[in-house]
């Protein structure tokens, strides 16, 4: 008798999956959470030093955030013509305005007579002066004045002397930018996302009701990907194990749309990780969670389950907030955390009541970043669109606690918080037997590994494309495999 070694990604927890919950249901689940895909992305460790060094961060600057559609702003703060958000991003910044004629447009965030940034703040402007020396260029980006003209003919109304611009793109609220010209467009690149949200989530007409950055002591991906998997769970958020199915967790790859992905963890059953518990303790460790839970004891009657039970109570405590009937909701529109994310730093969240949105940048070195956190609310029925929350911005010695607005999400993510500092001391550890890798499991952090792999397909073609040699990203690259 032979036997064969399981695909690679192929092995699942034991306990019901995401697919099982769903065709339990007794409500019509959404088509875009029955639509899951896994692509298998190889067992090969990813070096250390590609969250250490600043010579990989360098090359990531060069030719990963200058070539990838990233998350810049709101519509609600550029509807007005003059309005504008400063976008940095790594070492590249643009302007992100609303001309009189009503268009979005991104422009290069630099002077171009001797490369001073036109804006440092958001705000709203009649044209975009430099500070330096009073070059004036207008919200089309036509240079309209110049001191000292008679100085600079082969500037003054030259073809070359209009604000070179970046690639704009709107989306679910949102405007997206691309610094590189030639990029696919966005519909392109983020078609999964667009599509799944179109025929099933309702993210039209919302309103930025919340908005803190904070200054985060780790590179980017260790931060970005601690939001990416449920593996963490069992060890950083021990208190919802009663009620959160981590391991069962689902992650989607799509092989027809590979800078979308997505992670669906569900609520309202045990972790497999415990041994059995009733449905009831799953239900009552649910309610004394939650912020949505009703007044007094809930009982799961006979042949229910704890999360059919929760379900509706969470429907009775949303419909009000959101002003919407949810009697014909899907149970894991209510209760499930699903994120998906675009690559490489865009992560909103899908179904009812789920608002967050997450982005990642780097900070000033590799062992920085930044993470905002967003919150799209939809506006009210009948009620005039509220103004964009202004932006909360937390120092590295803050807490996410200080942004004034972060509720109860806030302890959560001090969980989170707590570890990335020791990941990124740890990764610069040298091991006895000289492990100088991270080893990402097949399947909950398959999609983990797949962005560092985008990454390497970036970071190679940009370096044939200018000549230079591969020697340059060599030690950095994930072997394949």
């Amino acid at each position: 008798m032979t036997t064969t070694e399981p695909a690679i990604g192929s092995i699942r927890s034991h306990g019901p999956s995401v697919q099982d919950l769903h065709a339990a249901e007794t409500r019509v689940v959404p088509p875009a959470l029955l639509d899951h895909s896994y692509v298998a992305q190889g067992m090969a460790d990813v070096p250390k030093t590609r969250y250490t060094s600043a010579q990989y961060a360098a090359l990531e600057n060069e030719y990963m955030w200058t070539q990838t559609w990233q998350m810049a702003c709101t519509v609600d703060e550029v509807l007005e013509p003059g309005d504008h958000v400063v976008y940095d991003v790594a070492d590249q910044s643009v302007i992100v305005t609303r001309t009189k004629s009503g268009e979005l447009k991104a422009y290069y965030n630099s002077c171009l007579h001797r490369g001073t940034k036109l804006r440092v703040d958001d705000g709203r402007v009649a044209s975009f002066r430099c500070p330096f020396h009073g070059w004036k260029w207008d919200l089309d980006g036509n240079l309209i004045e110049l001191p000292a003209e008679w100085d600079f003919p082969h500037v003054w109304q030259q073809p070359n002397s209009c604000l070179p611009q970046a690639q704009v793109a709107t989306w679910g609220g949102f405007v997206f930018v691309n610094l590189d010209p030639t990029a696919e467009s966005f519909e392109k690149v983020a078609h999964k996302m667009i599509e799944h949200f179109s025929i099933s989530f309702g993210i039209e007409n919302r309103y930025k009701a919340f908005h803190a950055v904070k200054e985060v002591p780790a590179n980017w991906k260790v931060c970005m990907e601690a939001f990416g998997e449920g593996y963490h769970v069992i060890a950083t958020h021990p208190q919802i194990v009663e009620f959160a199915g981590d391991a069962n967790s689902e992650y989607s790859i799509w092989p027809d749309s590979p800078y979308v992905t997505r992670f669906v963890n569900s609520f309202g059953i045990q972790s497999p990780h415990l041994a059995p518990i009733s449905e009831q303790q799953v239900a009552d460790a649910y309610f004394a969670f939650s912020a949505r839970s009703p007044r007094g004891a809930v009982e799961v009657p006979e042949g229910e389950t704890a999360r059919q039970v929760v379900a509706q109570a969470f429907r009775s405590a949303l419909s009000p907030v959101l002003g919407i009937d949810l009697g014909d909701v899907s149970d894991t529109e209510i209760l499930d955390a699903h994120l998906y994310h675009l690559y490489p730093a865009f992560a909103p969240w899908a179904g009812v009541g789920q608002s967050l949105t997450y982005r990642w940048r780097p900070g000033p070195t590799p062992d920085t970043c930044f993470m905002d956190v967003l919150r799209m609310m939809p506006v009210p029925d009948g009620q005039e669109r509220p103004a964009p929350a202004p932006i909360q911005r937390l120092r590295l010695d803050q807490s996410w606690k200080e942004a004034e607005g972060m509720g109860g999400l806030a302890d959560v993510f001090e969980q989170d918080m707590a570890n990335l500092p020791k990941v990124q001391l740890g990764l610069k550890v040298r091991t006895p037997h000289n492990k100088q890798s991270v080893s990402f499991g097949n399947y909950q952090e398959a999609r983990l590994r797949m962005a560092q792999r985008l990454t390497d397909e970036l970071i190679l073609e940009g370096l044939q494309r200018d000549g230079r040699s591969r020697a340059e990203v060599e030690p950095f690259l994930i072997p394949n495999g």
